[in-house]
């Protein structure tokens, strides 16, 4: 059976949109010829495919069995026909999209957008924020490009390379009340903390490590952000722990100093992760060796 590869595109643009006239707009097509597109497909699939609730168009069990292996197809012919091009990253007009913690958005957006205003001025970068546990699937869909995280369990088609070491530290105000030019346990454990998670609840990699002894410390604030909590500890007695190498470049525009932590915690390993299906793609490449670099 021989099938239209455009009606794949169809059906990509529906499943995101769940509608059709706005598949159409992404498209740039008509409503009708998105709506004949779908009956094709549904008679090639036998199977309605998208089931109309309202005003959204939700896809069958057969769509949502099949919709992962027509992305990874579709990527891989983008990969395809970018590679039959002569990458020039000059010229080129990229939209890239690197997904990356909080904590690791200081070290390296400010070194990736100067090397592209020198290298490809015409191309951007988009740096949404997912959920560790999307990552396999937003890199095979082509939803991000790539992703710069913790060393996470992720399958055979995901690439992945270690950039970084780094270690927790403990950050404080240079003008802290209680601390001097050392920091005990006893005085870290006494002190009220920052902690900063995206998840609304449960605790941090060091609480981890002090419940393991026995230990606990007071979390005083939870937010979202390691400039904000910096900024916090700026201003008061609290602490917060985070990675060094960012600690250093706030402590670089405030009035903090960091301190090592009292208790062993372990190396935070960073790595920079890619789907297969764009392991040889110019363009991605590009962008990994930059990060590689940085």
């Amino acid at each position: 059976m021989r099938i239209d590869l455009n009606l794949f595109t169809v059906f990509d643009a529906i499943y995101t949109e769940g509608n059709l006239t706005r598949a159409a707009n992404v498209l740039n097509l008509t409503q009708p010829a998105v709506s004949h597109a779908l009956a094709r497909l549904r008679d090639n699939f036998d199977d309605p495919l998208f089931v109309r609730q309202g005003n959204k168009m939700q896809p069958t069990a057969i769509a949502k069995n099949v919709i992962m292996d027509i992305r990874e197809a579709l990527c891989q012919l983008h990969v395809a026909l970018q590679q039959a091009k002569q990458f020039d990253p000059s010229t080129a007009k990229n939209t890239y999209s690197l997904s990356l913690h909080d904590s690791l958005e200081a070290s390296y957006i400010p070194y990736l957008m100067n090397q592209m205003d020198k290298e490809a001025p015409q191309s951007n970068l988009n740096c949404p924020r997912i959920r560790r546990s999307d990552l396999e699937n937003k890199l095979a869909s082509g939803d991000i490009d790539m992703a710069i995280d913790i060393l996470l369990p992720v399958n055979d088609s995901i690439c992945h390379t270690q950039i970084r070491k780094d270690q927790l530290v403990v950050v404080a105000a240079k003008k802290h009340a209680a601390l001097n030019k050392c920091l005990d346990l006893e005085t870290y454990l006494e002190q009220k903390h920052v902690l900063v998670s995206s998840r609304s609840s449960g605790p941090g990699l060091e609480d981890f490590e002090l419940g393991r002894l026995g230990l606990q410390r007071r979390v005083g604030l939870r937010c979202q952000h390691f400039f904000t909590a910096c900024r916090v500890v700026e201003g008061s007695n609290m602490l917060l722990t985070m990675p060094e190498t960012s600690a250093k470049i706030f402590s670089e525009q405030l009035d903090i100093t960091t301190y090592p932590v009292p208790v062993e915690l372990p190396v935070i390993d960073v790595h920079l992760y890619w789907h297969l299906n764009s392991d040889k793609d110019p363009a991605n490449r590009w962008l990994r060796n930059k990060i590689l670099m940085a």
